[in-house]
């Protein structure tokens, strides 16, 4: 009975498929699994399947120019981020000075009397 597929696609089967590989080839899966946390096997099913998906050269230099892009305006809103944090930071502590002040001032007046 074949098991289902655990790769997103539940309702196809899936079945088992031995390659053979040159030792250098299987260092580099070894390296990219180690990279990405993942094991030789999910590395090759995932190249597998991509490339069966029809991704040739030009169709993921697209696909790493529209990650790029992405990444440049995730990069530029964490500075917006970033900026704004510092500022609010600068405000908390300012007004914290000026509490102190406050309860000081507070305090001094009402021993006192």
């Amino acid at each position: 009975m074949p098991k289902p597929a655990t790769n997103g696609a539940a309702s196809e089967a899936t079945r088992p498929f031995t390659l053979r590989l040159a030792a250098r080839d299987i260092e580099q899966l070894q390296a990219r699994a180690h990279i990405v946390s993942g094991t030789v096997t999910a590395v090759a099913r995932e190249l597998i399947v991509t490339a069966l998906a029809g991704g040739d050269s030009r169709t993921m230099a697209e696909r790493l120019m529209q990650i790029e892009r992405r990444l440049a305006a995730i990069e530029g809103s964490a500075r917006e981020i970033a900026v704004t944090a510092e500022r609010t930071e600068a405000v908390v502590a300012e007004l914290c000075v000026k509490f102190d002040a406050l309860l000081t001032a507070l305090c001094a007046g009402g021993t006192a009397s």
